[in-house]
């Protein structure tokens, strides 16, 4: 039979279409493209209301031909559900204000209207503009993570941002944001996932803890891309702690890892020649030396993934430092360098605080940023991860005259150790650091007895602290001493817990911690270590390395130190070469405590060790001129 005429007209707008991106206009107003590939699915809601496209839901309207959500909460949801399994989804929006808590979603894969499992690409401008692709299988609020950046700048509520989701037969999900200077060749989230493996329906959500703010969407459209793409990831692999490097000269800063023989900038070929234990295969940042004149104040902008300690390596001829790395700690360390203006670039350190923990952006200034001068190479940044507490069993550890028990309640691990003599038991634990810094010494124990029982805690062989364990209800009570706060370097330590005269409590476990390398915290420890060195000086069973103060110093330092018996004692200073400095004693001296004052006026600022020679014994530690 012959098709109408009509008839015929529409079938021929609708097989060239495919060819020339012709429109065909629909009821409701909705728009089918056939561009570039077939577009089954366009909505620029032109008209005056939503009609039978979308789920029906009070909180969504027309206004001034946009999708328009005014109230807290509410979901754009299409009524129609969708077998495509390759697809790209693209849309635009405003109004992603961060006040209130309030946050965006789109919606795609959903099998069910009222389903909970769907794929979801979420913004949330309270959390540092979190930018989220997830997968939801019971909770759309709180999908598991696939991939995730910060966005920083965050959007605001008085521009359009374009959002392409695209998503392949293959499980490669590529999404790309369009902040007005078009999208960008590579996707700014990506993963692969065939959990829900057709287009089935798809929508915006918002939502609020709190007022309701103006949401607008201008479009949203659903095309099948021109071409398949496997199961391949397109975007560069990601740091495992430094993220989204930029910089406002738009200059190349780079991620790498730290070691000797890495480059050190991206426009020169310098390279790294020598790197402290601690920082070997740290992530850093390349800078690039053509920033270094800079003096902006909010310059690098990066994000940290992981609570993490922070490292500026920074050029020695520096007459003044920024401001924004004067509260930093100067550790003594240096990185080696074949620059010939500088061989060396001395280390700052200092523990990133919460608020700075990804995804909150981590901003520095400028190499010289006021009042800097002097300094005529770029910094670098490195970081390396925050150590995690740790608890040292007491069971587990070298236990001597005490016994381990397993006949109270409450206790962790396997058991916990029981103090039976006065004198001479001990507990000793072996652990090893691998981050420089202020570390804090804690106990859980029980003290059933009558009396609070005081012991001896020595780290190294150098006592530190004579912690006093309080009286408890009964040796089922478990108690947490948080005790003496030491300065470790990296490597192997011993930590001994002995009986002092009294039988000791129960010990359960060590804990240690991080505390930070903050220069406040480095002083709090010397002036501690200090004043206990100074009140044990009475008691003849003391066991004291020598000790520095003030260290770091501006001109003279004090090095004290215990002699148990007369012996011949030798004070030597050194270079980090071995180059010796300053012989500063060499003579008999009696049993007791001597301060004897370093004044290295005459030398360079740097770092230098001392060897103190007693006897058969010698001690060596680090001293650093600022």
């Amino acid at each position: 039979m012959k098709k109408p005429v009509l008839v015929q007209f529409l079938y021929f707008v609708y097989r060239t279409s495919f060819l020339f991106g012709a429109v065909i206009l629909c009821s409701g107003s909705q728009l089918l493209f056939a561009q570039s590939g077939s577009l089954p699915f366009r909505d620029d809601f032109s008209r005056n209301s939503l009609g039978g496209n979308w789920k029906d839901d009070k909180t969504w309207s027309i206004l001034n031909g946009r999708a328009y959500n005014p109230y807290d909460a509410g979901s754009l949801v299409t009524a129609k559900k969708y077998a495509a399994d390759s697809y790209i989804l693209e849309t635009a929006a405003m109004g992603f204000t961060g006040s209130y808590w309030r946050q965006f979603r789109i919606t795609f894969g959903q099998a069910d209207v009222s389903s909970s499992q769907s794929y979801v690409l979420s913004y949330s401008p309270d959390t540092g503009g979190q930018l989220t692709l997830g997968r939801s299988s019971e909770n759309i609020y709180y999908p598991a993570v696939l991939d995730e950046i910060s966005i920083y700048p965050a959007l605001t509520d008085t521009k359009w941002y374009k959002f392409k989701i695209a998503r392949y037969k293959s499980g490669l999900i590529q999404v790309y944001l369009n902040q007005g200077s078009g999208y960008g060749s590579v996707p700014v989230l990506e993963a692969i996932d065939l959990s829900y493996q057709r287009l089935g329906h798809f929508g915006w959500m918002v939502s609020t803890q709190t007022a309701a703010k103006k949401f607008y969407i201008d479009w949203i459209e659903v095309r099948i891309p021109e071409n398949e793409k496997p199961a391949i990831l397109e975007k560069p692999k990601e740091d495992d702690l430094i993220a989204q490097v930029s910089a406002a000269s738009n200059k190349s800063y780079r991620v790498a890892k730290l070691a000797s023989g890495s480059s050190m900038y991206t426009d020169r070929d310098y390279k790294v020649t020598s790197v402290p234990s601690y920082l070997k295969d740290a992530s850093f940042i390349q800078t690039p030396m053509d920033d270094k004149y800079q003096t902006g104040t909010s310059w690098l902008t990066t994000f940290l993934k992981k609570a993490s300690v922070v490292y500026i390596a920074y050029d020695p001829r520096a007459i003044a430092l920024p401001a924004w790395l004067q509260d930093w700690h100067k550790t003594g360390d240096v990185i080696g360098t074949n620059d010939p203006g500088s061989r060396l670039l001395e280390i700052y350190s200092k523990s990133v605080d919460y608020w700075q923990i990804y995804p909150r952006p981590f901003i520095l200034g400028a190499n010289l940023a006021s009042p800097a001068t002097g300094a005529q190479m770029n910094y670098l940044v490195i970081a390396v991860q925050k150590p995690a507490n740790k608890n040292l069993e007491a069971e587990d550890a070298k236990v001597v005259g005490a016994k381990i028990s397993h006949d109270r309640a409450g206790y962790s691990g396997s058991g916990f150790v029981d103090f039976v003599h006065e004198k001479q038991d001990y507990i000793e634990w072996t652990t090893e650091t691998k981050v420089p810094g202020v570390y804090t010494l804690s106990f859980q124990f029980a003290n059933g007895s009558n009396s609070n029982r005081s012991m001896r805690l020595m780290v190294d062989d150098e006592a530190v602290e004579s912690p006093t364990f309080m009286a408890l209800s009964s040796w089922d009570s478990w108690a947490f001493y948080s005790g003496a706060q030491v300065i470790l370097e990296p490597g192997t330590h011993k930590i001994r817990m002995t009986a002092n005269g009294m039988s000791g409590p129960n010990i359960d476990f060590l804990s240690l911690s991080f505390r930070s390398v903050s220069p406040e915290s480095v002083s709090e420890t010397l002036a501690a270590r200090t004043a206990f060195f100074n009140n044990e000086m009475t008691n003849p069973l003391s066991n004291f390395r020598p000790l520095a103060y003030p260290n770091p110093f501006q001109r003279s330092t004090t090095i004290s130190y215990v002699l148990p018996e007369t012996t011949n004692v030798n004070l030597t200073i050194y270079t980090l070469l071995g180059q010796k400095q300053a012989v500063l004693l060499d003579q008999p001296q009696k049993a007791g405590k001597y301060d004897i004052e370093f004044d290295a006026g005459n030398l360079q600022s740097g770092l230098y060790f001392y060897q103190l020679t007693q006897g058969n014994k010698i001690s060596v530690g680090k001293i650093f001129k600022q």
